[in-house]
């Protein structure tokens, strides 16, 4: 009949460790105490070598548009093809 104060032990047990949990507020002061702002620095660049730059985005952005269209193109025709070929021949 030794087993009377086992129940008890555990709910000692239990605050004791919830008392060294950590909280949200301790771990987010933690976390800015430590943090650093971190500033990004760029490179200076003159006005037309970014129109250059744009210009190239732009560029390569418009061949990728054409690209993708003319493969949805091309793979709806195969898919017609092949319903065409399934149904009709």
């Amino acid at each position: 009949m030794g087993y009377g104060g086992q129940p008890m032990k555990v709910v000692k047990a239990n605050r004791a460790l919830l008392k060294k949990r950590n909280t949200f507020k301790k771990v987010k002061e933690m976390f800015l105490d430590t943090a650093e702002v971190t500033e990004l620095e760029f490179k200076e660049v003159s006005p037309e070598k970014l129109a250059q730059i744009k210009k190239e985005i732009r560029r390569k952005a418009k061949e990728t548009a054409q690209r993708e269209t003319g493969i949805f193109i091309l793979c709806f025709g195969i898919i017609l093809y092949s319903f065409y070929w399934l149904f009709y021949v």
